[in-house]
């Protein structure tokens, strides 16, 4: 019998010996993990600025969601994304990106899923007309092999002068 417990006791020390321990990040590796996340969306912006499909993928986990600003606008596989995006892209001569403003990111303590809420000015530029929003936008980001990757987000345009209607609706 203390063969057979001490067999047991030495198989948990050996077996909680080898398991993997949770690390966490100080304060300060929790900022610089921070400041890379705001790195890959500014990467993104970059990219969709350049119209570089290939660096807006690069930004990106191997699967995706987004929800755009109108209902319809679901977008689940690349295939979907890369049609929103190059439509996006057919309809604006360029789209500038302003700098990242009011920005919040929450992050575990492990620094392997972060999110981040931000606003940022844009002008879309078509032709001699540029059009101003304000957008507000979500991104979830997921770290992998050290990366940051972007793995879903939301993108809503203020619009402060547009008088809302009784059901709710902006006219």
């Amino acid at each position: 019998m203390k063969r057979l417990l001490l067999l047991i006791l030495a198989s948990l020390i050996v077996l909680s010996a080898c398991s993997p321990k949770k690390t966490y990040l100080s304060p300060l590796e929790l900022e610089e993990e921070k400041e890379q996340v705001k790195k890959v969306i500014e990467d993104y912006h970059r990219a969709s600025e350049d119209k570089n499909f290939g660096k807006v993928v690069e930004t990106l986990a191997d699967e995706v969601i987004f929800f755009g600003t109108d209902s319809s606008e679901v977008i689940k596989t690349f295939a979907d994304f890369k049609k929103a995006i190059e439509k996006q892209w057919q309809d604006y001569d360029k789209i500038d990106y302003g700098e990242l403003r009011d920005v919040s990111i929450q992050m575990d303590e492990g620094a392997t899923l972060a999110t981040i809420i931000y606003g940022v000015n844009s002008d879309f530029i078509r032709g001699e007309e540029t059009y101003n929003y304000y957008l507000r936008i979500a991104r979830i980001l997921k770290k992998k092999n050290n990366k940051w990757l972007i793995v879903s987000g939301i993108v809503g345009i203020v619009r402060p002068d547009a008088p809302y209607q009784q059901n709710g609706s902006v006219e």
